[in-house]
């Protein structure tokens, strides 16, 4: 009975320090488990600590799986300055495909199964932390909370935040490798150079960065077994031309992707293809065309040439030409551009037409709507089937607060026309060309705002005479 009491306290020991405290302070069980045990003897005290696990196994969604992957964690190093590129920024924030470096590794980690993931960062590297928090990652900033953070991990990646992995598979081998090595450290290198990748036995890791003064005599497996990777596999860093070697590699690697999935792309020259981004089949990516963070382009479409799209989303059969595309929804069969730009939260429906030098920010426009050329939609919720002539601007700021338009299913906007906000023109009403809105236009109502023109007759030829009497005098 007493091994069995033994080895129940090491199990819940080890689910215990696995749990969030709050769910322990959140459930009257487990909060006062310590004073139910106390008073019991061995059986009883066993008993108690089975059902004790079942409950955290209850806290825990697949708490075996859980505890297993817990036995891996990952340090990014992320304290190296820029002063060796030239830069003042951290090395670490320098972007491969439009994401900073320390985040790749990050996910370089994840990938692998590797939940439990900090960076190490100096202190005031507000840019890491930023960043990276944004990622759900911890940023630490001394060696002794990386220590205390590894606490009893038993294998632990160290991974450079400016090591580039082009293939995750890489460090699942190394591990494999360190494993077979039953060392205290395996060290990774490329082509006979340590690249400061390693997998560290965790308790030795811990103690190195207990007694070690700098990260470089923390971190270093100089004396460990190496595991070669190859070019293929992994990227060295060093340069700015390093930099850029880095980028043109994964960017092939995106393009052939897409390629794979059947999109379109008869010229790379200027393509630059973000990982986030999803591309449907027989669409085409045109020369210049820049996809940045998560993107998502329906089938059939004709992106480009010269068009940046960011974490938007295209419907299919849609049309963007030499256009400017940010955290915007686009739906099916829409035409933009050329040169026209939406701005974030954005929502075009299906068979929108934005055409030349059109801006749309923070707006709806619906089914069918026409915003044909040199217009501003700002702030505005349009309806179906509206045309808006050349030349309008919906102004929604009066330097103070901004304000919204709304234009009804059917209107009509007369060039020229100022919707000054806030502002409705209803159900099938019309604008006058020229005209500056500030009161509701009725429901099948022509709304006009503008002087009533005058024709002088004879007035050309007074004016000449005057003006050549003037000039002979002088």
């Amino acid at each position: 009975m007493y091994w069995m009491g033994s080895y129940a306290w090491a199990a819940a020991a080890t689910v215990c320090k696995r749990i969030p405290q709050s769910k322990i302070k959140d459930n009257f069980f487990l909060s006062n488990y310590f004073s139910s045990l106390s008073p019991l003897k061995k059986p009883g005290k066993v008993a108690i600590i089975i059902v004790l696990i079942m409950e955290l196994a209850q806290q825990v969604p697949m708490w075996e799986e859980y505890c297993l992957n817990t036995e891996k964690m990952a340090v990014v190093l992320a304290a190296e300055d820029g002063a060796c590129i030239h830069s003042k920024y951290p090395k670490a924030m320098e972007e491969v495909l439009y994401q900073p470096m320390v985040l790749w590794a990050v996910e370089f980690c994840q990938k692998i199964g590797i939940d439990q993931v900090v960076v190490l960062a100096q202190p005031g590297q507000d840019k890491i932390e930023q960043v990276v928090a944004a990622a759900g990652v911890k940023t630490l900033t001394s060696l002794e909370q990386t220590a205390q953070a590894i606490g009893q991990t038993k294998d632990v990646l160290v991974l450079p935040g400016d090591v580039f992995i082009m293939e995750s598979a890489l460090l699942e081998k190394a591990f494999a490798f360190y494993k077979e090595q039953s060392a205290l450290a395996a060290a990774i290198s490329l082509m006979g150079k340590n690249t400061g990748a390693a997998w560290f036995a965790g308790k030795e890791l811990a103690a190195r960065l207990k007694r070690a003064e700098n990260a470089v005599e923390a971190f270093a497996a100089a004396e460990a077994p190496c595991f070669a990777a190859t070019l293929e596999e992994l990227c060295l860093f060093e340069t700015r031309g390093d930099l850029l070697e880095i980028n043109r590699r994964a960017n092939r690697r995106e393009i052939e992707r897409l390629w794979e999935n059947g999109v379109n792309i008869y010229s790379t020259d200027g393509i630059v293809i973000s990982p986030k981004a999803q591309v449907g089949q027989d669409t085409t990516i045109h020369p210049g065309t820049q996809l940045k963070g998560a993107v998502i382009i329906g089938e059939d479409c004709q992106i480009g040439p010269n068009t940046v799209v960011e974490n938007s989303t295209i419907g299919d059969g849609s049309t963007i030409h030499s256009s400017f595309i940010e955290a915007s929804a686009v739906g099916n069969g829409v035409r933009i551009g050329p040169n026209s730009h939406l701005r974030p939260n954005s929502t075009l429906g299906d068979k929108v037409k934005i055409g030349n030098f059109v801006e749309v920010k923070n707006s709806l426009l619906g089914e069918g709507s026409s915003v044909a050329h040199l217009t501003y939609v700002g702030d505005t919720d349009m309806g179906a089937h509206v045309n808006m002539g050349g030349g309008c601007i919906c102004v929604n700021y009066n330097g103070y607060t901004k304000a919204r338009t709304v234009i009804e299913d059917n209107a009509f906007i007369g060039c020229n026309t100022n919707l000054v906000a806030p502002v409705t023109v209803k159900t099938g009403a019309f604008t006058a060309a020229g005209s500056t809105i500030t009161e509701e236009v009725p429901a099948g109502a022509l709304g006009i705002a503008r002087a009533r023109q005058v024709n002088i007759a004879g007035w050309i030829a007074k004016h000449r005479e005057k003006a050549m009497a003037g000039k002979s005098q002088k």
